[in-house]
Formats: structure tokens, C-alpha cells, sequence
């Protein structure tokens, strides 16, 4: 009957009743979806916010790594500028530096950390004079990773050690042989330790003037990574110790 009641509706609220209670259903579902929607929008704007952090970082570490290297390429014309007799002399060597220092820079912008690993920059710059490990080469040592600055320097005094090699030490002979080793020595501040050693080779001769070889191993290295450096001239060929503290700026080993 009309008006007939059932608890404290009547039977004609109910169409009323359902049609409220379906669009409370739809109006929770697009709410959910809503919800789901914003979290979705915010979690790719805070990776967004990400990548621009890190690619900013990564330019203001890519800005600062090219005044080094500018530094440094300027360093290396002005000295082998001084210790060349020729022109000719001159841009031979310097061309084979900035050879070595773009392979460096090559190798660590390949690396997203931008730093390069010490088995590596050896044994690149050894490759590049036809000196393969396993062969003629044989490194051993702990992984250290350099910093860009270090690494560049480093490479520097392997490229001089490798160009001496090849013209008067031990790669001159089939059975020649390069041993290149390094360690880290313990303490209130960690040593890093690397030892060239050569053998088989004609005896080596001091050389009879100071070039640019020599000024990387008495100035360059001890200014620039507060290096300890060693050369000694045998029999067998030159040896060469290069002792620096492994700070920060220079590198590091990785955790065990």
C-alpha cells in the first residue's frame, strides 16, 4: 500500500536510495583512481627531479673536469716546450702526449662515475704501443679507481715510461718484458705503491739531458698527487717507483 513503511524509508524511497548508493560507489572508484593517478604523476615528477639533479651535477663535474684538463694540456705544451731542442721534436712529442691524455679523457667519459680504473689506464696505454698483457705485459694489483685529475696524470707518466720502453728499453727486444705492479700500503692515511720494472732489455743510461720525462717525475707528479717518485737505471732496464697517498681527490679502493 502507499506510504507503507519498512524500517525508516518507504518502498518508493528505494529507487532513491539505490541510485544514491551506486553513485557513492562510482564517486569512490573514480576517487581511488584519482588517487592512484596523482601518485603515479607524482612518483615520475620526483624521478624527473632526479635527472635533472644528477644532470646538473654531472655538467658542473664535467665543467671542472675540462679546467683541469685545460690546465693540465697547458702544463704539458709549456714544458715540452722547454725540453725540446726542435720544432720538430716538439710537436712530435706533444702530439703523442695529448694522445695519451685523450685516451684517459675517452676512457672516463665512458664511465658513468666519471673515473677510470689503474689495471685499465696501464694497460690501454701500454696497447697503444702493441704491448698486450699476457705477452710482453703483466700487471697485478688491487682494484684502484682514480679520479679524473690523478688518472690524467698518471697516464702521463705511463706514456713517458711506455715511449722509453719502445726507443731504448726492454720492448726494443722479442724477449723483453714489462712487470707492472701496485699495492696499498696501510696507515693513518693510505699509500698507494706502484712499481715499474723492466727486463730483458739493453742496459739503461740516465739520459744526458732533463727532459719533460724527467721534469714529470721530479715536479709534475710530487706537485700534482704529492707524489714519491723513483728511477733507477739497470742492466735489464728502467724501474720506476711512484709512491702517492690515496686520498679522495686521487682515488680509491673499493670496499671489501
Amino acid at each position: 500500500m502507499p506510504g507503507e513503511t519498512f524500517g525508516k524509508g518507504t518502498v518508493a524511497d528505494r529507487p532513491v536510495r539505490v541510485i544514491r548508493i551506486v553513485r557513492e560507489a562510482e564517486l569512490e572508484s573514480e576517487d581511488a583512481h584519482l588517487r592512484l593517478s596523482l601518485d603515479k604523476a607524482n612518483v615520475r615528477a620526483a624521478e624527473a627531479e632526479r635527472r635533472l639533479t644528477e644532470a646538473a651535477w654531472r655538467c658542473a663535474d664535467l665543467q671542472h673536469q675540462l679546467n683541469n684538463l685545460l690546465a693540465v694540456v697547458r702544463s704539458v705544451a709549456r714544458r715540452s716546450a722547454e725540453t725540446s731542442e726542435s720544432v720538430e721534436e716538439y710537436a712530435m712529442h706533444l702530439d703523442g702526449r695529448l694522445s695519451a691524455l685523450g685516451r684517459v679523457q675517452g676512457a672516463i667519459a665512458a664511465d658513468p662515475g666519471l673515473r677510470l680504473d689503474l689495471h685499465s689506464l696501464i694497460s690501454d696505454e701500454l696497447l697503444s704501443f702493441q704491448a698486450k698483457e699476457g705477452e710482453q705485459l703483466q700487471l697485478s694489483g688491487p682494484q684502484i679507481v682514480l679520479q679524473p685529475r690523478a688518472a690524467g696524470t698518471l697516464g702521463l707518466a705511463f706514456h713517458e715510461l711506455a715511449t722509453n720502453t719502445v726507443k731504448f728499453g726492454a720492448l726494443t727486444r722479442p724477449e723483453g718484458r714489462i712487470a707492472v705492479s701496485w699495492r696499498l700500503e696501510a696507515g693513518p692515511e693510505p699509500r698507494l705503491v706502484i712499481d715499474w720494472a723492466e727486463r730483458g732489455g739493453p742496459p739503461a743510461v740516465p739520459p744526458a739531458r732533463k727532459g719533460f720525462g724527467l721534469t714529470l717525475f721530479e715536479r709534475m707528479l710530487p706537485y700534482e698527487l704529492q707524489a714519491e717518485c723513483a728511477l733507477r737505471f739497470e742492466r735489464g732496464g728502467v724501474r720506476c717507483r711512484i709512491e702517492l697517498p690515496l686520498t679522495p681527490q686521487v682515488g680509491a679502493a673499493p670496499r671489501p
